[in-house]
């Protein structure tokens, strides 16, 4: 059995879209969000932290609001902001570094999608989507691959669903 068809397989086993890794009761939610609350925590527990290759994890505004975030994980309006203005001008944070939950980060990758930081032993991605910045962190055993993929597919599947 092929790599992609065992992945394929595990995913259904546990309800999850393989195309996105997003559990079909997200979806719904989105597909059906004028009709039910979106719950972005559920995203944050479920599709960030819950596929067990991200350590912690927000979904902030682009105005650096808070809008949901796993417990003990926190990152300020400030450090939201300066993340939000990186995806236009990532030039500050490739000098200075980026703050994630009052740690300094190298920024490894930036670009107006997505914005790379590694410290030690793990690191961060963070992923603009229309109305969100989403903000997976890893630390070793689990992979920046691994977080960074994860935080990609569900931006990707947001994005698709106009958000």
């Amino acid at each position: 059995q092929s790599r992609s068809s065992a992945a394929s397989d595990v995913y259904k086993r546990q309800g999850i879209n393989a195309e996105y890794g997003v559990n079909p009761t997200i979806k719904f939610l989105v597909s059906n969000s004028k009709a039910n609350k979106m719950s972005w925590q559920t995203y944050v527990d479920t599709n960030l932290v819950g596929s067990g290759k991200v350590s912690k994890a927000a979904i902030i505004g682009h105005n650096g609001g808070t809008w949901a975030t796993s417990s003990g994980f926190v990152v300020s309006q400030q450090e939201g902001l300066d993340l939000a203005a990186a995806f236009k001008d990532a030039s500050n944070l490739r000098s200075k570094g980026a703050f994630i939950n009052k740690e300094k980060h190298m920024v490894v990758l930036a670009n107006d999608r997505s914005i790379y930081g590694k410290k030690e032993k793990g690191g961060f991605a963070a992923v603009k989507t229309t109305q969100a910045i989403l903000i997976g962190t890893y630390v070793e055993p689990l992979t920046a691959g691994n977080c960074n993929n994860t935080v990609e597919k569900l931006a990707d599947y947001l994005i698709e669903q106009g958000y």
